[in-house]
């Protein structure tokens, strides 16, 4: 049986300082705050640092921190842990708890500063991003796309009209062979919402094509096929299985929330017809708002039902969702499908006037996301994948004929969180240990 060391003796044998070193004295504040001693701190290239107490917690390089924030930010081993970066040993908070201030500013080095709070809890805080998530690329890697994994709209592309990114294909080979071509190509979904490859090998499966070439996963769970083949059955219970032509949509709305990333991996398309088509409605919406921002409001607050109760499936599938939602002004998610409402439960939940409103607001924006002008169009041929934001860039099919024998459309989906997508694009390699660099302090 293996055995287990106790703490004490893991943290003698690392590298890491203990907690009275990582104090080398400081700088008090008095009971007011008002009186206010700098600790200042000069890095290689000579720009001076400084961190001072403040009448409600601590600057440090002009940016002001709460007490209570600092204490939850601390990164002592025994606060955040040297394996599992995860906060621990935190003192309630509450009202019926007095208020934890930080009492003295101890050293300062290039990535930390060294804090005592009235607890008599003796730590430190990161003051880079480096700090705070570790050496190496890692730190690039957050400073670059923590935004953009975060949707922040600052930092996707917005396209009214396809242009060549958009449109641009990558070379599944390519994509696959190294970690950093990876990242680059789901940097491009994940800024356009939308990402193409071509060149698949024809013996390559979907599931073979994201756990081992793109080794992500997991594969996000519904009442479908974790991995589903989309091929023509006459009087489908889902329309997708058909031939005729599919307007844009969102995919699954009767899911909460609904699934964020999908694949799409055309296997065979020798049908008359089929064309593809993709539209960001996030751009949409930013065009409403410009012309009518009392409608796009509308969309923000008032949920439509969707449903999924196809007979004999043994499925009922149904919530509601606003169409528009938004995260501090940042549009976050879009939510559409039009044969997927449940407008009679629509018409029961809300009263004439409200609903008046709401179709209005819906036919101006479908007027807008059906502008061809703003449609991206390709026929997908076998050996090419598309990945798509679900909760933003429409997809679409127009309709296919099979005219002669043989003929086929062979389309294998799949879903992910969009997290799992994220975590592949920031996070170090697996069985790659980073720490942070306390021990440096």
């Amino acid at each position: 049986m293996m055995s287990i060391r106790p703490i004490q003796q893991i943290r003698i044998q690392s590298k890491f300082l203990t907690l009275p070193n990582l104090f080398t004295g400081g700088i008090q504040g008095n009971k007011e705050g008002c009186q206010i001693k700098v600790r200042s701190y000069s890095n290689s290239a000579g720009t001076t640092k400084t961190a001072h107490i403040t009448e409600t917690g601590i600057n440090v390089d002009g940016r002001d921190l709460l007490h209570v924030e600092t204490r939850n930010m601390c990164r002592c081993e025994k606060c955040f842990g040297k394996f599992a970066h995860q906060i621990q040993n935190l003192p309630p908070v509450g009202n019926a708890f007095p208020g934890i201030k930080v009492e003295e500013i101890g050293k300062l080095s290039e990535h930390y500063v060294s804090l005592k709070w009235s607890d008599g809890h003796e730590g430190l805080i990161a003051r880079t991003i480096r700090g705070d998530f570790g050496p190496g690329k890692i730190e690039s890697r957050v400073r670059d796309w923590v935004d953009l994994a975060r949707r922040k709209n600052s930092d996707q592309e917005f396209w009214r009209t396809p242009n060549e990114e958009v449109k641009k294909f990558w070379d599944y080979s390519w994509v696959v062979s190294s970690v950093d071509n990876t990242r680059e190509f789901l940097v491009h979904y994940m800024k356009y919402g939308i990402a193409l490859m071509n060149g698949v090998p024809d013996d390559l499966e979907l599931g073979n094509i994201i756990f081992e070439g793109l080794k992500m996963g997991p594969l996000w769970e519904c009442c479908y096929n974790a991995v589903e083949y989309l091929v023509f059955k006459p009087n489908p219970t889902n329309l997708a299985y058909g031939s005729g032509a599919l307007p844009l949509h969102l995919d699954l709305p009767y899911y909460n929330p609904t699934p964020h990333v999908l694949f799409f991996h055309f296997v065979k398309s020798t049908v008359e017809g089929g064309d593809s088509y993709w539209a960001d409605s996030f751009a949409a919406i930013t065009k409403m708002t410009e012309e009518r921002p009392d409608l796009v409001e509308i969309l923000k607050t008032v949920p439509m039902t969707y449903r999924y109760t196809p007979p004999g499936s043994g499925v009922f599938q149904l919530t509601h969702h606003p169409l528009i939602r938004t995260v501090e002004g940042d549009l976050w998610r879009t939510v559409d499908s039009r044969w997927s409402m449940d407008s009679a439960q629509f018409a029961r939940d809300r009263d004439l006037e409200t609903r008046k409103k709401w179709w209005e607001a819906y036919s101006y924006y479908r007027d807008v996301i059906e502008d061809e002008s703003s449609w991206f169009v390709k026929k997908l041929e076998g050996g090419e994948v598309v990945i798509t934001d679900n909760w933003r860039v429409y997809h679409a099919r127009k309709e296919f004929k099979m005219t002669a024998d043989g003929q086929e459309r062979i389309l294998c989906t799949a879903c992910m969180d969009w997290n799992s997508m994220a975590n592949r694009v920031l996070s170090p390699e697996k069985g790659e240990f980073v720490f942070l660099e306390i021990d440096q302090h």
